[in-house]
């Protein structure tokens, strides 16, 4: 984990890219007392949220909301995203960019116009692992457990065609590594852009020490936990993520793609020591 200075504001923003552990960082947060940081600004969210608050327009759905007042409804979630007295969201870079595409506004304006909120900068090393992870989680519209139950389909994807049969698909994985390698560099971007003080977790250090790395990030954001962090979430890889993630590694040292990578690309692709 590493950060930059610390700021007296206890109000937070989780920027995230898709399996990344970013569910279960803030399940860990929540649980600790930290605010309740959720994707409010996940397409189907808005449908779901804008129907409760009654400003969802008629052509309204999961895949493409509409909301009567989009103003409206970023000042809903200000209010509804406060949680004993902490403002907390989680937003992935293309949830980002489609909210302020089409609301024409700022997402992150809930925190005031003047405000800047602390970010929590959540990545994965694996890229690889990572990608592998959101091809099994898209294909069979699973995206998260809880220990001691069945998994359920999310809810944005019910009626829709869904497989238990994941077909391996090279350049799928390879679309999606570069995807989130992407888009971790525009949230490098944005935080730079907007001087936001920011403290960044790796998804495998919260595997091997979830108590701490949690811990460490409510230290820096200046959050006493009421409780011990810790979450009910279930690990959903199975030995066809590794049969996959070897896969794809062996495929990018046959074409080799390492020889054209740098060291730290290398790295995150699980490619040391890569015949040349």
């Amino acid at each position: 984990m590493h950060s930059s200075p610390r700021s007296s504001s206890r109000d937070y923003v989780v920027l995230a890219t898709p399996r990344s552990g970013s569910t279960y960082l803030c399940d860990a947060l929540a649980g600790a007392g930290a605010g309740d940081p959720q994707e409010w600004f996940s397409r189907a969210l808005i449908h779901h949220h804008a129907g409760e608050w009654g400003m969802r327009g008629a052509c309204s759905t999961v895949q493409t909301p509409d909301v009567h007042s989009p103003a409206e409804y970023l000042d809903a979630v200000a209010v509804g995203a406060r949680v004993d007295g902490i403002l907390s969201v989680k937003v992935h870079w293309h949830q980002y960019q489609w909210v302020q595409q089409r609301f024409g506004a700022d997402p992150l304006r809930i925190f005031g116009a003047t405000t800047r909120p602390a970010a929590v900068r959540i990545y994965r090393k694996d890229l690889v692992g990572q990608a592998v992870s959101s091809l099994i989680a898209d294909t069979t519209h699973v995206f998260f457990q809880r220990k001691g139950e069945e998994p359920s389909v999310s809810f944005e994807y019910e009626g829709a065609d869904r497989s238990e049969t994941v077909v391996y698909d090279f350049y799928e994985i390879l679309r999606r590594v570069i995807r989130f390698a992407e888009d971790e560099e525009h949230w490098s971007r944005f935080v730079a852009d907007r001087g936001l003080r920011s403290v960044g977790v790796a998804y495998e250090s919260l595997v091997e020490d979830l108590t701490g790395t949690v811990r460490g990030v409510l230290d820096h954001l200046g959050i006493a936990a009421r409780s011990e962090p810790a979450s009910t979430l279930a690990k959903q890889a199975t030995g066809r993520n590794q049969e996959f993630s070897e896969r794809f590694r062996a495929e990018l040292r046959a074409y080799r793609v390492p020889d054209s990578l740098s060291e730290g690309m290398v790295r995150r692709l699980g490619l040391e020591g890569a015949a040349a």
